[in-house]
């Protein structure tokens, strides 16, 4: 038995997709009419067809083995529960980024490009007195023909609960970088045993 980082391991479930991904699996041969000797075509190219085939089904077997085992240990180790915890914080930043002006979510943090997808359209802040003056101002505009907008994309929630809700933001952001720096550190320092005949094999391949 070898053993490897949950990170290498999950370095070595890619290559072996690759090489799977690299194996050609055609089932009709292109035969011109010039070939001088069809039949010897066509075995040969059948043999290597078969050839193929059992290596894919090799190596999908090792990809089964090793995801087996790294899914045993993700349970065991408390990496499971870890990612669970952080796809419910992403989906609660998702949500709470979609109430929230677009300018605000800028940035290149952890979990960003989720929350970019989120539809924002508010082009102020409510407050008292703001809406109506926006209203009677497009009105006045459309009124003498000089164009522009005529919806007002208007926060139905109060300056008070939009501040709640940044409060949230930023208790998810450090929920989810202290998630992320325990799942970094258990993928480095939990090992896993993979079967020296497997990693043979993938080194015959030349996957490894």
């Amino acid at each position: 038995m070898a053993t490897m980082s949950l990170t290498k391991a999950a370095r070595l479930q890619d290559r072996i997709r690759m090489a799977i991904r690299g194996t050609p699996i055609r089932g009709h041969l292109a035969l011109g009419i010039f070939v001088p000797d069809p039949a010897a075509e066509l075995e040969q190219e059948a043999a290597r067809l078969r050839q193929n085939l059992d290596s894919v089904a090799r190596l999908l077997s090792i990809l089964a083995e090793v995801r087996t085992i790294v899914g045993k240990a993700n349970a065991q180790s408390g990496i499971s529960q870890l990612l669970a915890e952080k796809s419910a914080i992403e989906e609660e930043l998702k949500l709470v980024a979609s109430l929230l002006p677009a300018e605000e979510m800028g940035g290149s943090d952890e979990g960003i490009e989720t929350w970019r997808r989120a539809p924002r359209r508010t082009s102020f802040c409510r407050r008292t007195g703001e809406v109506e003056d926006e209203i009677r101002a497009m009105r006045a505009r459309y009124e003498q023909a000089e164009g522009g907008e005529t919806t007002a994309w208007v926060p139905l929630l109060e300056e008070a609960d939009t501040e709640r809700l940044r409060a949230r933001v930023v208790a998810c952001r450090r929920r989810l970088e202290a998630v992320g720096d325990r799942l970094r550190e258990l993928n480095s320092g939990v090992v896993v045993e993979i079967k020296d005949e497997a990693l043979a094999h993938l080194r015959d391949r030349g996957v490894i």
